[in-house]
């Protein structure tokens, strides 16, 4: 079901993607050195990276899916223990990963601190893995974002994901990776208030009050927090939920965007502390479900149109932009649609500010210009944000045409058959323990764990954790004792 915005909303949303890049720029300043553009110069303050790290996970997909999911008939609470493991995993990766990430000198990517830690060939190896699961990825968030909004605005498939791939290489390529961190702050600040301002907007709206609305969502099994479950096929338990939701966090250290957030900040201290805060920031997917329990309480007073429950019945993911299209004022629905460009804009210029770092670091620098001036490798990294651009919006494209997946299948679970091994990756290298040829042993381990645990139907969320320990553990065995490096002062 998609309608044609309204033209007040078309300038809306126009208007306010042009403020959030002023108000970018003019907070990230200058750009002049690889590392003023891949690591804001190293003075960022903690709690604009804190906002950062999590408005890069905030997408698209958690504005409509996670409504959607309460909504749905036998919907609830359960996705709120991932969002308890989330939570934990960012602590997770601020105790075991900020100080040595930041304390490390030499290494400017996370794979050449693997390199350091283990060997050159493991660091190649597991940043071939790295950057192909980013390419694989930002071309599913590119397309779950463009198939939300096309929804609202029905330009098409193509035309929505040029629109998000735009404004992600212009934001990334002002100043890097500041204004990637200092817009993320402006557009988290915009869409925590939008979802807090939609809670309340339908909760005004209702004719019931707090109490008897309890009473309703309690007689429809909609509060239902936990899941204590040990079925290993049920999705959502909090066994699943924490587990899984550390081991991702941890997995996803390996990328280079942890690596650019850490170096960011002023100190080790301040690492550290962006990301325990940002375990504190997840309370805005609390708010996002409780939006999904609103749209419980309003369509049971105003009941759907028989003919949308059936489009409900193939199509779940579009009860929130059914409402924004139906009931929300016009201007009001532009600002909400323009907070969903948001989101999927922020997720997206994170993943092109890394493919190009490893770009200019690991290719350019390496083997094709290794003197390159400052101002030449800046130059070929704002180059390369283009390229990558467009090579996600390739791929986008080309999984709207041969994947039938859902959001959050596409959103969860592809990430989860590599992450895995990358999980077992980090271990190894913050613990010093492997070489190349027991890596791609325990490796190989970690591929045969993910496809016996699909063949047995397990949870996704499991795939993670369960591959990625039994990885660090055969590499363990297979060494039994770290490895001495040296050359290069790396932190434990």
């Amino acid at each position: 079901m998609a309608f044609e915005a309204h033209p007040v909303d078309l300038v809306v949303i126009v208007l306010v993607m042009v403020l959030v890049t002023l108000a970018g720029q003019r907070l990230s300043g200058n750009t002049k050195t690889l590392r003023d553009f891949f690591n804001g110069g190293g003075d960022l303050p903690w709690w604009v990276v804190s906002t950062s790290i999590i408005a890069t996970l905030v997408s698209a997909v958690t504005f409509i899916s996670v409504p959607a999911a309460v909504f749905a008939p036998g919907g609830n609470l359960t996705y709120f223990q991932v969002v308890l493991g989330l939570a934990a995993g960012k602590i997770a990766v601020g105790v075991l990963l900020a100080k040595p990430f930041y304390d490390s000198q030499g290494p400017s990517t996370t794979y050449e601190y693997i390199s350091a830690r283990l060997d050159t060939n493991t660091g190649e190896f597991s940043m071939l893995i790295g950057l192909l699961l980013g390419v694989i990825n930002s071309g599913v968030k590119l397309l779950t974002a463009a198939l939300v909004l096309d929804v609202m605005v029905g330009w098409g498939i193509p035309w929505c994901a040029l629109f998000v791939v735009s404004f992600s290489v212009l934001w990334s390529g002002l100043a890097g990776i500041k204004t990637v961190i200092w817009t993320d702050f402006v557009l988290f600040i915009f869409f925590s208030f939008g979802a807090l301002f939609m809670l309340l907007f339908i909760g005004l709206r209702l004719d019931q009050s707090l109490y008897e609305g309890l009473l309703y969502l309690d007689s429809q099994a909609k509060l239902v927090l936990f899941d204590f479950s040990v079925d290993p096929e049920v999705r959502y338990t909090i066994w699943a939920g924490v587990l899984g939701g550390v081991a991702l966090n941890i997995a996803q250290a390996t990328t280079q965007g942890t690596w650019q957030r850490v170096k960011a900040c002023r100190s080790a201290v301040d690492a550290q502390k962006a990301y325990n805060w940002a375990a504190v920031c997840y309370l805005v997917h609390l708010v996002i479900l409780g939006v999904g329990l609103a749209l419980v309480l309003f369509y049971a007073e105003s009941p759907l149109p028989v003919e949308f429950v059936d489009v409900l019945q193939e199509s779940p993911d579009r009860i929130f932009p059914y409402f924004l299209i139906t009931e929300m004022p016009v201007g009001l629905s532009g600002l909400f649609i323009a907070a969903i460009f948001a989101a999927a804009i922020s997720t997206l210029d994170s993943s092109l500010t890394e493919t190009s770092d490893l770009t200019v670091r690991h290719i350019y620098k390496r083997w094709i210009n290794p003197d390159a001036t400052e101002n030449q490798s800046v130059q070929i990294a704002r180059l390369s944000l283009m390229v990558w651009g467009m090579i996600f919006l390739g791929v986008s494209i080309l999984f709207n045409r041969y994947s039938s997946e859902g959001l959050l299948n596409l959103t969860f679970q592809l990430p989860n058959y590599v992450y895995g091994s990358l999980l077992g990756t980090i271990l190894l290298a913050r613990f010093g323990v492997g070489r190349f040829r027991s890596f791609l042993v325990g490796f190989a381990a970690s591929c045969v764990v993910v496809l016996l645990l699909i063949q047995y139907e397990v949870a996704f969320f499991y795939w993670c954790p369960l591959s990625g320990l039994t990885m660090y553990l055969i590499v363990w065995i297979l060494e039994r004792t770290p490895l001495e490096k040296t050359g290069v002062v790396i932190s434990k």
